[in-house]
């Protein structure tokens, strides 16, 4: 995977277009308006993935917090760790989305099989991924690819796992993703 590196102005305006999204889809809901259309949600988690547990979960406040945080981030101010956090998560989420697809049902994993998954998570998400991650995502710990993802930002960023989603999605329950 791709070393640490802070989130470029794009991708910072990126995270706040999505921030901006959920607080658009809460207010049209809170007005009593229906449930958005499935293409809508659909191209908000195929871009953001993550982003529907975020609409379902972060108090309207913190998805306001984080909307005025990225937008001064993006003219220059300070970047938070949470939006390195982010952009590295939503990154690896869809590498391991395009992983899981291309390698279906083959087990075990072959050496080409895995050349051949690493290349095409490379190609679509710009993350290059190893072996190790191809063969976490291809039997996930009790079949959640957030385990494995958690797991490789905790290595990636030298900090537990669980305080890397706990940044990202807030929760009251001990056992998150």
């Amino acid at each position: 995977m791709k070393p640490s590196s802070l989130p470029s102005r794009d991708e910072l305006l990126a995270l706040k277009r999505k921030y901006d999204a959920i607080a658009t889809l809460r207010l049209a809901r809170a007005r009593g308006g229906a449930v958005a259309e499935r293409g809508t949600l659909r191209a908000l988690a195929e871009e953001f993935p993550g982003a529907l547990r975020e609409l379902d979960t972060l108090p309207p406040a913190e998805v306001a917090r984080r909307r005025r945080a990225l937008a001064r981030a993006a003219r220059g101010g300070a970047i938070d760790p949470w939006m390195e956090w982010m952009v590295a998560y939503h990154a690896t989420m869809r590498a391991a989305l395009v992983i899981k697809v291309k390698l279906g049902k083959a087990r075990p994993v072959s050496d080409a099989i895995t050349r051949a998954v690493i290349d095409a998570a490379a190609r679509g998400t710009g993350v290059r991924a190893d072996r190790s991650f191809v063969e976490s995502v291809a039997c996930p710990p009790r079949g959640r690819l957030n385990v494995v993802v958690f797991a490789h930002l905790g290595q990636r960023f030298a900090l537990p796992a669980d305080e890397i989603w706990q940044a990202l999605f807030p929760s009251r329950r001990a056992a998150r993703f």
